[in-house]
């Protein structure tokens, strides 16, 4: 029994570890596992560790390892969630159990569920991604760029997101320009407070109009509090091309792929030398 409970302690840890380290890796790793396996690891991570590895996973993987957890330690998961992925999952759960969990939730995150499950298809809110870079504004320039330097290349985003102390999105700053501010500056004192940003009711034609004619490859969306939903980019308008030219000629025509090729490919060139700018001027 003893060597049972110190064997999942260790293993728990690691996987702790592991989601931290590598979220999308660590998330498609407890996909693989059995649903036996994964409920006896989950069982023993932190809170903020099972939130970490819920927001990379499939919405209906994610669902069917949350309703083998207690309810009440399900609710306080479901409240640590972004909403949109709280609602993707929420999608998935059995009505029965559905219902034992909001009635195990606070009324302001039921009716931010609600909200998310009110979003259209084909609007921002059923495109954005919650896998942004965001800081407060008393954040050092330093701060941002030692954050930066643990993320593989692939990761790099093109702007990081400035918050006030109330949360609320106040500015951006884009990453290629944390390199010529004094590194002992504020992020407030250099973020960009002029910036375009999308409602999560906005559908994907408005998002490619509005990236393409500001020549951006990232934009932020947010609620009618400014508070920070997610991100909506030009490469997940690309995936949204790739799965419109499997459509059937009877349904909705896919977005104008054409037109997002060049901006594409500058907004990867920019990323390009960015790291290597950092890397460079930092290392």
């Amino acid at each position: 029994m003893f060597d049972t409970m110190q064997h999942k302690s260790s293993g728990s840890k690691m996987l702790e570890e592991y989601i931290a380290a590598s979220p999308d890796k660590a998330a498609r790793s407890v996909e693989e596992m059995a649903l036996s396996e994964a409920v006896f690891w989950f069982s023993g991570l932190r809170a903020s560790s099972i939130i970490t590895c819920l927001e990379h996973m499939n919405p209906k993987k994610a669902a069917f390892l949350l309703r083998r957890l207690h309810v009440k330690q399900a609710a306080r998961i479901m409240q640590g969630l972004n909403a949109r992925r709280a609602g993707e999952i929420m999608l998935n759960l059995p009505p029965h159990y559905k219902k034992r969990l909001a009635d195990s939730l606070e009324a302001g995150q039921i009716k931010a569920l609600q909200e998310v499950l009110n979003y259209p298809q084909g609007s921002a809110a059923r495109l954005m991604k919650n896998d942004f870079l965001s800081f407060k504004t008393d954040a050092k320039i330093k701060d941002l760029v030692a954050r930066l330097k643990t993320l593989p290349a692939n990761k790099m985003p093109l702007s990081v997101f400035i918050l006030d102390k109330g949360g609320k999105l106040c500015g951006v700053i884009a990453t290629g320009q944390l390199a010529f501010y004094p590194q002992e500056s504020l992020a407030g004192s250099v973020m960009n407070v002029e910036f375009v940003r999308l409602s999560p009711f906005d559908d994907i034609a408005k998002a490619r109009d509005i990236l393409l004619k500001n020549k951006l490859a990232l934009l932020p969306v947010t609620d009618g509090d400014n508070t920070l939903l997610g991100v909506v980019s030009l490469w997940d308008l690309r995936t949204v091309n790739s799965k419109a030219e499997k459509k059937t000629a009877f349904e909705e025509p896919p977005i104008a792929k054409k037109n997002l090729k060049p901006a594409l490919a500058a907004a990867l060139f920019v990323l390009a030398v960015i790291i290597s700018f950092i890397i460079f001027k930092f290392s």
